[in-house]
C-alpha cells in the first residue's frame, strides 16, 4: 500500500530553504561589536551540520544518534535569536552568553521576558513561551545518553493489543545496529521541521512586514499542529517524544 505523503513534510521542503536564507543573511548582516559578532553566525552554521549528521544518522538507522543530535538545536537556536531579534538589550545578553554569565537555561529566560510575548501563539492556542518552554523541555532528557535514549535503538515490527482491560500487550521488537524504523524516521524528522518552523517565527517577529514568509509560516505551523505525532494538548509535550507510539489495535505508523 502506498503511504500518502504528510502535508507538514510537502510544506516543510518549501520552507526550510527560505528560513535558511532569512536567518543566514541576518546572522551575517550583524553590527554587533566585534566579541560576538560571529557568535549567532556559528551558532546558524552549528545547526546547519547538526541537521545535516542527524538527518544522515536518521537515513541509516541511527534513530537514537540522531535525536542526540537534534536536541543540541534547541540551545543553539537560542543564540541565533539573539542576533536576529533586534531587542536593543540583546548583544548585552549575547555578551553575558560569551562570558558565561548566562546558561542556556537563563538564556532562555531573558528570551521568554524580553521577546516571547510578541511572537503570538505556538502551533496551537498556547502562549510561544508555553510552547518552547515545552519543546525545550520534551528534548533536554535526550542530552545524556540513558533508558529513554536507547528505545530509540529499537526497531518496533509490530503490537498486540486486545484492548480488553487488563489484557497483557505483546510486542515484536527487532534489536540489531542500525535497525531501521520507519516510524522513528518519521518522527525525527517532523521534530527537524518544528526546529525550522521555530527559526521562520524568529525571523518573522522581527520582520512582520514579509507577508508572504508569513502566510507560509502559517502554513507550516497549520500542517505541524495537526500531525497525528503531536497531538495538541492531549498529552504533555514529554510523551511527543517518546520512543514509540501506537494506536489502539497496534498500528504504529501514523503521519
Amino acid at each position: 500500500m502506498t503511504r500518502s505523503i504528510p502535508d507538514w513534510f510537502k510544506i516543510n521542503e518549501e520552507a526550510t530553504s527560505q528560513i535558511m536564507m532569512r536567518i543566514s543573511a541576518s546572522v551575517t548582516a550583524s553590527d554587533m561589536v566585534l566579541q560576538v559578532r560571529s557568535s549567532s553566525m556559528l551558532a546558524y552554521w552549528f545547526v546547519l551540520d547538526t541537521l545535516l549528521l542527524a538527518n544522515q544518522a536518521n537515513r541509516d538507522g541511527m534513530h537514537a544518534n540522531a535525536l542526540a543530535l537534534t536536541r543540541q538545536c534547541v540551545e543553539a537556536i537560542s543564540v541565533i535569536e539573539l542576533g536576529v531579534c533586534g531587542h536593543p538589550d540583546a548583544e548585552a545578553a549575547l555578551l553575558r552568553w560569551e562570558s558565561d554569565g548566562l546558561t542556556p537555561g537563563k538564556l532562555r529566560v531573558w528570551l521568554q521576558a524580553n521577546l516571547w510575548s510578541n511572537y503570538g501563539s505556538g502551533l496551537w492556542n498556547e502562549p510561544w513561551s508555553t510552547f518552547m518552554r515545552e519543546f525545550a523541555g520534551a528534548v533536554q532528557p535526550y542530552a545524556h545518553y540513558s533508558r529513554g535514549l536507547a528505545q530509540w535503538q529499537l526497531r518496533l515490527h509490530r503490537l498486540s493489543d486486545t484492548n480488553e482491560p487488563g489484557a497483557d500487550m505483546h510486542a515484536v521488537i527487532e534489536m540489531r545496529p542500525r535497525a531501521y524504523d520507519e516510524q522513528k524516521a518519521t518522527r525525527i524528522t517532523l521534530f527537524h521541521a518544528l526546529l525550522a518552523y521555530v527559526l521562520g517565527r524568529i525571523w518573522l517577529a522581527a520582520n512582520p512586514r514579509d507577508v508572504e514568509f508569513g502566510v507560509l509560516m502559517a502554513r507550516l505551523g497549520t500542517a505541524l499542529g495537526k500531525s497525528r505525532y503531536l497531538d495538541g494538548h492531549e498529552t504533555n509535550w514529554g510523551q511527543q517524544f517518546w520512543a514509540t507510539v501506537w494506536e489502539r489495535g497496534g498500528g504504529t505508523v501514523l503521519e
